[in-house]
C-alpha cells in the first residue's frame, strides 16, 4: 500500500510521544514493504514560510513544511490554514496514496482532511489528546485548573486574548516581545491565567468558538475511522458525538526489543543493596506534567534520589517558578539529567527503581508507562484519565490522588520503607504491543477501509 502519515513534528526537533510514535510507525510500515510518506511541520524563522523540504530517510519520504505562524492574525488561523492544506494537497497528488493517517494536526491545518477526502482517499485519525474538542488539547484552563468539558463560553474565556478585538491587538503587539523575554512571557502568562476565568465573554467571542466547533464536527464526519489509545479518551469523543462504531480503542505500539528487563527488576533486593532508592521522571519537563508536584513531594523523603530525565518545555508557566527552581538547585538528591534520545531509554530505565508519572491533566496513554513495564519497572501515576488504565494499583505500581502532594509523597515513601515493594510490583506487567504488531494491525485496518 501507499500510505501517508501526517504529524505536527518529527524527532529530533520534537520528542513528544505523538511525534516519536509517528516516526517509529512510519519506519516500521516501510520495513514491512509499504510505500510511506510523512507530512510534518517544522519551524524555522530563517526560511520562507510554507517552504516544503522533501528528503528520504530509512526508506520513508519526509515532507516538512515550514510553518512558524508568523502570519496568523485571527483565532481561526490557529487551527486552519488553507496554504498549508494546499501544500499537503500537492503532496497527495504527487505521492498518490491509498490511505492517509493523521496523527496530529496542531500547527498544521484541519483542512488537510478535506484535501484527502476531495481526492476520495480514506482517512484514519489517531486521537493522541483532546485537541479537536479542546483548543488547548489537555482540558486545562490557563491557570492550570482542570476544565470540566467543552462549552462555548468556557472556550471563549480561555482564548480571550485572541477572540476579543482589543485584547487580540494588544497580544499581537506584545507577542514578539514576549518571545524574546522569557521572564516577561512568564509574568504575562501568569497574569492571564488568573484573569481569564473572570473575563466577560462577548457574543462575537462565542460565535468564533461556535464556528470552530461546527468546523470540527464537519471534519469528524469526513474521517473514516478514529483510533483512541485509551478508553477514557474514547468515551470523551463518543460523548462529543462520534458514533461508537467509528472510534476504536487502539494501543500504540512500542519498540519492544529496544528495552529489556533491567537486572535490578529481576532481583532488586539483591542488586540494589543499601544504596538509596532512585525515583525517575522521564519525559518533557513541563508544569502540565506535574513535575513541580513531584519535586515538592520528594523534598522531605529520606534515603532516596530523584532523577529528572528530559528537556524543558514552555506549555504553561509554573504556579511558583522561583520556588520550583530553588528546590531543584538546593537539593543534592535531585538530579536534572537533561534531554535524552529515544535509543537511551533502555539505559535510563535500568538506572531507576520506580518511574513516576505525576501529570495534572487527563493524560491519554503516556508511552513512558508501558516503556517502564518493558523494563519491569513499577510506576507511580495519578489516578485519573487514561493513566489509571495502564497501572493496576498494588500489582505493577501505585496510584495516587491527582494533584495531591501528600498522597504522592506517601506512595513514594512506601518504596523506601518497604524494602521488598519494588520486587513485589515487578512481577505482573501486562503485555505491551510491539510496533511491528501495531503496523501489521494498522495495515489490516487500512485494507478494510479500502
Amino acid at each position: 500500500m501507499r500510505i501517508v502519515q501526517v504529524v505536527n513534528g518529527l524527532p529530533p526537533e520534537y520528542l513528544g510521544g505523538t511525534e516519536t510514535y509517528a516516526a517509529t510507525l512510519a519506519r516500521e510500515l516501510a520495513r514491512q514493504g509499504h510505500a510511506v510518506s510523512v507530512f510534518a511541520r517544522r519551524e524555522n524563522a530563517q526560511q520562507p514560510e510554507y517552504e516544503v523540504e522533501t528528503t528520504t530517510t530509512d526508506q520513508v519520504e519526509l515532507s516538512r513544511i515550514n510553518h512558524t505562524l508568523r502570519g496568523s492574525t485571527s483565532f481561526a488561523d490557529s487551527y486552519q490554514n488553507d496554504t498549508v492544506a494546499a501544500r499537503f494537497g500537492q503532496m497527495l497528488d504527487r505521492f498518490q496514496p491509498d490511505i492517509v493517517h493523521f496523527q496530529h494536526l496542531v500547527y498544521l491545518s484541519t483542512t488537510c482532511v478535506r484535501e484527502a477526502v476531495q481526492r476520495q482517499i480514506p482517512v484514519v485519525m489517531t486521537l493522541h489528546d483532546y485537541w479537536l474538542i479542546c483548543q488547548r488539547g489537555r482540558f486545562l484552563k490557563p491557570d492550570l485548573s482542570v476544565c470540566s468539558g467543552q462549552t462555548d463560553a468556557g472556550c471563549a474565556q480561555c482564548f480571550h486574548h485572541l477572540l476579543d478585538p482589543k485584547m487580540s491587538v494588544l497580544y499581537g503587539w506584545l507577542k514578539p516581545l514576549l518571545g524574546q523575554q522569557s521572564w516577561l512571557r512568564e509574568r504575562a502568562r501568569r497574569w492571564y491565567g488568573k484573569r481569564a476565568g473572570s473575563q466577560s465573554v462577548s457574543l462575537a467571542a462565542r460565535q468564533q468558538i461556535q464556528a470552530r466547533m461546527a468546523h470540527i464536527r464537519t471534519l469528524c464526519e469526513s474521517v473514516s475511522l478514529f483510533l483512541a489509545p485509551s478508553r477514557f479518551l474514547r468515551e470523551q469523543f463518543v460523548a462529543f458525538g462520534i458514533p461508537p462504531e467509528k472510534i476504536l480503542f487502539h494501543e500504540c505500539g512500542l519498540q519492544t526489543d529496544a528495552i529489556q528487563p533491567a537486572p535490578k527488576a529481576l532481583a532488586p533486593q539483591k542488586t540494589r543493596g543499601k544504596r538509596p532508592i532512585v525515583f525517575g521522571y522521564i519525559g518533557v519537563v513541563d508544569p502540565v506534567k506535574g513535575v513541580q508536584l513531584l519535586v515538592e513531594a520528594f523534598q522531605t523523603l529520606p534515603q532516596a534520589e530523584l532523577r529528572l530525565y528530559g528537556g524543558e518545555a514552555a506549555y504553561a508557566p509554573y504556579p511558583d517558578e522561583k520556588r520550583f527552581r530553588s528546590r531543584l538547585a538546593s537539593s543534592a538528591r535531585i538530579r536534572c539529567m537533561g534531554r535524552y534520545e529515544q535509543h537511551e531509554l533502555g539505559r535510563i530505565l535500568a538506572e531507576v527503581d520506580v518511574v513516576v508519572v505525576p501529570s495534572i491533566w487527563y493524560e491519554n496513554a503516556p508511552l513512558v508507562i508501558r516503556e517502564a513495564f518493558l523494563a519491569h519497572t513499577p510506576v507511580i501515576t495519578a489516578d485519573f484519565g487514561g493513566m489509571r488504565e495502564w497501572v493496576t494499583d498494588g500489582v505493577n505500581g501505585l496510584l495516587f490522588e491527582p494533584r495531591n502532594i501528600a498522597d504522592l509523597r506517601q506512595k513514594m515513601r512506601r518504596f523506601i520503607t518497604e524494602p521488598t515493594l519494588v520486587a513485589r510490583l515487578s512481577r505482573a506487567f501486562p503485555a505491551v504491543r510491539s510496533i511491528r504488531a501495531d503496523a501489521a494491525l494498522l495495515a489490516r485496518l487500512y485494507r478494510r477501509l479500502l
